[in-house]
């Protein structure tokens, strides 16, 4: 209070009260402060009141609302959290956390630089932050090679502001469905439908050819330890031409589905039985596959593998058309189908610059069907003279006593051969080879002969060469005595391979 003399008559009293409000919560940040400042006074019989307002403007800062984000196992993704308005935040702290697991922390931000002394240990290598868009208020985290575990409520927390915001993280998981036939009479067949490693929980459901749904019987949900769900459903169908099924596993929230088609006939379908062929390097050859009787495979699934590689597939063919994205990085380019020969029924597999590591058992296998056939490719080695002439290797392990080894032609005529090798190993049976040059030419069929005259057993391989192709058949022969009435036979196997 100030006193002071105006007119020497008069005391002027000014009284000046300075009112300063601020308002303090979780949700309001203050830069700034209001003064509010109020005069009033006495003059010469006048009465005035007189007011000063200075505002500061006070601003409030958030982080965005929660949310939910959907992902898919092995995905990385960005769990969102930004300040509203954006202001620079790398000198702030900031908590990623889940109040679930212990420790709880998932990522923590310190004084400008990384503090992960008490990550927990499962998203360790898998988190980070963004310098840059620190500065500019972005506070989200990137979460690196997704796991099912991962599922769950991560919070945000800002300690600066007091503010947090929830992200919600569904991690989905799934698989295609198989199918299994389980045929009840002649004219009707129990289709068994099962996907298993889904979450969350899925739906099943059976279409026939023109997606109309199925009436099938309730869908069988099995939750494993792991969280992850399995689930079944049966349909009885009519066998009868062009009966093609789907099942259909979806997960809506997801926006994900599987599907597998089947096709159900009246006639037992069978694909052509296992063979041998036999051909050499740099040859473009076809693995045979058929179906019998005929019928258009074109929308139906074709797989051609070798359960000795990894990954398996040679050549998958799905839904009508190639599907390669798995296919063996040594087939890349190799091989092929044909269109108009599926229509057939022809499966059958071009494979293009036949390499020597394309040796091997090659398994078409029909999915609808549940069928196979296997061919064996052996690529012979050292082979191509020139173009007319070919080198043959025929070898046989295993033997005892000592064999000998005969090429023949197709009369049954000896061929001039070089000499046989014998190689006898740690087990005393025998090993031993032989090779021979031929000509190239149509019907041109040779026999290597592997017998044994003292235990009267023999063992032969049938080669026919055919436009730069050889396909082989083995024939076994027994003679008169059997291998228990050989007195002097300490060990007996057999081998073939050419």
């Amino acid at each position: 209070m100030c006193y002071k003399k105006h007119n020497d008559n008069t005391k002027i009293v000014i009284s000046l009260y300075f009112i300063i409000s601020a308002f303090v919560s979780s949700q309001c940040s203050y830069d700034y402060c209001i003064i509010i400042g109020v005069v009033s006074g006495l003059a010469d019989g006048f009465v005035f009141i007189g007011g000063v307002f200075i505002f500061w403007k006070c601003q409030s800062q958030t982080v965005t609302p929660s949310q939910t984000i959907i992902t898919l196992v092995g995905e990385d993704i960005i769990l969102p959290c930004h300040l509203e308005p954006p202001s620079d935040a790398v000198s702030k702290s900031l908590e990623w956390g889940r109040l679930d697991l212990d420790p709880r922390f998932v990522h923590v931000w310190y004084d400008g630089q990384n503090h992960l002394v008490n990550q927990n240990p499962s998203y360790k290598g898998r988190t980070s932050l963004s310098t840059e868009k620190l500065k500019q208020g972005d506070l989200s985290l990137k979460l690196s090679r997704v796991k099912h575990s991962d599922n769950g409520r991560y919070r945000c927390f800002f300690p600066s502001g007091r503010k947090e915001s929830v992200v919600e993280l569904i991690v989905g998981s799934l698989s295609s469905p198989t199918i299994a036939g389980i045929n009840i009479n002649r004219s009707a067949v129990a289709l068994q439908c099962e996907s298993a490693g889904w979450y969350p929980e899925p739906e099943l459901l059976w279409w026939d050819s023109d997606r109309n749904l199925l009436s099938a019987g309730p869908t069988e949900t099995l939750r494993g330890p792991e969280g992850l769900y399995t689930v079944s459903r049966r349909v009885t169908v009519e066998k009868r031409p062009n009966n093609n099924l789907t099942c259909r596993v979806q997960q809506r929230k997801l926006n994900q589905s599987r599907e597998t088609h089947i096709h159900v006939s009246g006639q037992s379908q069978t694909v052509t039985p296992s063979q041998t062929i036999i051909t050499s390097v740099g040859e473009d050859i076809i693995l045979p596959c058929y179906l019998e009787p005929p019928s258009d495979a074109v929308s139906m699934s074709l797989e051609w593998r070798r359960l000795d590689l990894d990954p398996r597939f040679v050549h998958v063919w799905y839904d009508g058309q190639n599907l390669l994205v798995n296919q063996n990085p040594s087939y890349k380019g190799r091989t092929s189908l044909s269109t108009e020969k599926l229509k057939q029924g022809d499966l059958s597999l071009k494979l293009s610059r036949v390499k020597h590591s394309d040796n091997g058992r090659y398994r078409c296998f029909f999915p609808s069907g549940r069928k196979e056939s296997v061919v064996e490719l052996i690529v012979v080695a050292g082979i191509n003279i020139n173009s007319s002439a070919v080198v043959l290797q025929c070898e046989s392990a295993g033997w005892y006593p000592e064999p000998e080894l005969l090429w023949l032609d197709a009369e049954g005529n000896l061929l001039s051969a070089g000499p046989t090798e014998t190689l006898r190993g740690p087990d005393d049976l025998y090993t031993v080879s032989s090779s021979v040059t031929v000509e190239k030419r149509h019907s041109n069929n040779f026999t290597c002969r592997v017998q044994q005259r003292k235990i009267n057993q023999s063992r032969e391989t049938h080669i026919h060469r055919q436009s730069g192709t050889l396909s082989m058949k083995l024939k076994r022969k027994r003679k008169s005595s059997s291998l228990q009435n050989v007195s002097n036979l300490k060990n007996y196997s057999r081998k073939m391979k050419s």
